[in-house]
C-alpha cells in the first residue's frame, strides 16, 4: 500500500509490531481475532487521503510480542495510549472490531480527553446489565469453547486453515468477501509459533473483561460513539450496548451483513466513519 510504514514500538512491558499510513485527523485501529491490523486495509485504502490510520497486531497476534498475561482491557488500552503517544499524536479517534471492541471501550473512558470518538463495528459486550441484554457467550459458542484455551489450542493446532475457513464463510453474509490470499495470510500467521496460544487469551479473559466492563461502565460514557452491527451476526446487540453505557450514540444495523463488516460493506462503512468523524475532529 502506497505510503504504508511498518514500525514497532516497545509499549507497557511488550513489543508491538504496527503500521502508519496517511494524511490529517489521527485514527487508532483495534482488531479483532482471528485477523490483524490488516482487516482495517479496505477501510485504509479508501480514506487515507483524509485520515492518518495507525494500525497496531495487538499483544498476542502476529508481530507483536505474545505475553502469558496482560489481556485484561485496561492493560491494552494502556499499551493503545502509550503507543500513540510515541507516534506524538494526543487526540485520536478509536476504530475497533470484534474482541478489539472491549479494551477499545476501556480507553475511551480511561483516557477521555485523548479519545475524539470511538466507533465499535460488530463488537460483543460482556459484563452489562441492562433490559434485554443478552451476553454474548449465550448465543455464540465458540466464545466459552475459547475460554478453554488449552482445549482449543490442541483441538485446533495443525487444522487452522480448516478452523479459520469455517469462521471467514460461515460468519459472512457474503462467503467470498474474505478472498483467499486473506485466508491464507491469516492462517499463516495464526501458525507462527505462540500466535494461536496467545491470541486465544482474549478469549480467556474474557470475566476479567466482564468485570472490568461492568466496573468501568457505572458512569456514562462522555465520548460520542459509532456502533455498528451485521444483521446476520450481532445484530442490534452492538448499538443498544453502546447506546446502554454512552451519552452519544449512533449506529444501528446494517442489512445483508455478517462478521466481516469492512470486507462485506466496505463503501457502506467507509461513508458512514468519515461523516462520524468529521463530526468530531
Amino acid at each position: 500500500m502506497q505510503g504504508l510504514v511498518e514500525k514497532r514500538a516497545s509499549v507497557n512491558g511488550v513489543n508491538l509490531h504496527y503500521v502508519v499510513v496517511g494524511h490529517g485527523p489521527a485514527v487508532l485501529c483495534m482488531h479483532g481475532w482471528p485477523q490483524n491490523h490488516r482487516e482495517f486495509f479496505p477501510v485504509i485504502e479508501k480514506l487515507a487521503e483524509h485520515f492518518t490510520f495507525i494500525a497496531p497486531d495487538l499483544r498476542g497476534f502476529a508481530d507483536s510480542d505474545k505475553p502469558y498475561t496482560g489481556y485484561e482491557p485496561k492493560t491494552i488500552a494502556q499499551d493503545m495510549i502509550e503507543l500513540v503517544r510515541i507516534e506524538g499524536i494526543e487526540q485520536f479517534h478509536v476504530l475497533s472490531h470484534d474482541l478489539g471492541g472491549p479494551p477499545s471501550v476501556a480507553l475511551a473512558y480511561m483516557f477521555p480527553d485523548n479519545v475524539l470518538s470511538l466507533s465499535t463495528i460488530e463488537t460483543p459486550y460482556f459484563g452489562l446489565d441492562f433490559p434485554g441484554y443478552v451476553d454474548p457467550r449465550v448465543p455464540y459458542w465458540h466464545l466459552s469453547m475459547h475460554m478453554n484455551m488449552d482445549i482449543t489450542r490442541m483441538l485446533i493446532e495443525g487444522r487452522e486453515e480448516q478452523y479459520l475457513r469455517h469462521f471467514f464463510r460461515d460468519f459472512a453474509y457474503n462467503p467470498s468477501a474474505i478472498s483467499e490470499e486473506q485466508v491464507q495470510y491469516y492462517v499463516m500467521q495464526m501458525k507462527q509459533p505462540g500466535n494461536l496460544r496467545a491470541s486465544l487469551n482474549h478469549y480467556g479473559y474474557i470475566p476479567q473483561m466482564a468485570e472490568q466492563t461492568a466496573e468501568l461502565t457505572k458512569n456514562k460514557l462522555k465520548v460520542p460513539v459509532l456502533a455498528w452491527g451485521g444483521s446476520v451476526s450481532f445484530g442490534d446487540h452492538c448499538y443498544r450496548s453502546a447506546d446502554a453505557i454512552a451519552e452519544s450514540v449512533v449506529g444501528g444495523v446494517i442489512e445483508d451483513c455478517g462478521h466481516w463488516v469492512f470486507e462485506e460493506k466496505t463503501d457502506f462503512i467507509c461513508e458512514a466513519l468519515s461523516e462520524f468523524w468529521r463530526k468530531y475532529d
